[in-house]
């Protein structure tokens, strides 16, 4: 399989170099946007496979697969579209059937607060994986992502995260070395 590996920093990344080439983008939808179009014209992937940090909404801990993304700072409520939607792009929120991700380019601290008006209940949030999947989905490359939770979305979530941040890799490495072993890349 020729893949790419993708994390928003290198802290989420120890070790991972060893089954593909690892892309850092940097914390953002904007940031993960450019670095992955450019990793994408760069090694022309079958696969981008991100991984990296989530806060957790529901009652879920460790590592997780992804079945749905959601844009959950998109909020054009005022001209009618349910928030979450990018207006005119013929969007629909996804069914409630597995994890389901929330990207905004805000650190969750309230959950309720920030994520309200939301139709759809959100497992997990992050600053990536919406963006990363858009990009794939131009390419018209398969995208998958696997993401450990290090904080509870509350008000601790600065301090948990800064302490798991670097916790989930090895669990990844795992899914890595048993789902897809070595990167054709390499």
């Amino acid at each position: 399989m020729k893949y790419i590996i993708v994390t928003a920093l290198a802290d989420e990344a120890e070790g991972l170099n060893e089954f593909a080439p690892v892309i850092h983008t940097g914390i953002g939808k904007i940031n993960a946007c450019i670095k992955l179009y450019e990793a994408i014209v760069k090694y022309s992937p079958e696969l981008v496979i991100n991984y990296g940090t989530a806060g957790g909404i529901t009652d879920l801990i460790g590592l997780h697969k992804v079945a749905h993304f959601v844009q959950a700072d998109m909020d054009v409520r005022g001209l009618d579209f349910p928030r979450g939607i990018t207006p005119l792009m013929n969007e629909v929120l996804p069914e409630k059937q597995g994890i389901v991700l929330g990207t905004s380019d805000s650190f969750i601290t309230d959950a309720n607060k920030q994520l309200d008006g939301l139709g759809i209940e959100i497992d997990l949030v992050d600053m990536e994986a919406y963006a990363l999947m858009k990009v794939c989905k131009h390419h018209h490359v398969a995208f998958e992502a696997y993401k450990f939770i290090s904080d509870n979305a509350n008000e601790e979530a600065g301090t948990q995260w800064t302490n798991s941040v670097k916790k989930g890799t090895h669990l990844f490495a795992e899914v890595l070395k048993n789902k897809f072993g070595k990167s054709s890349i390499l």
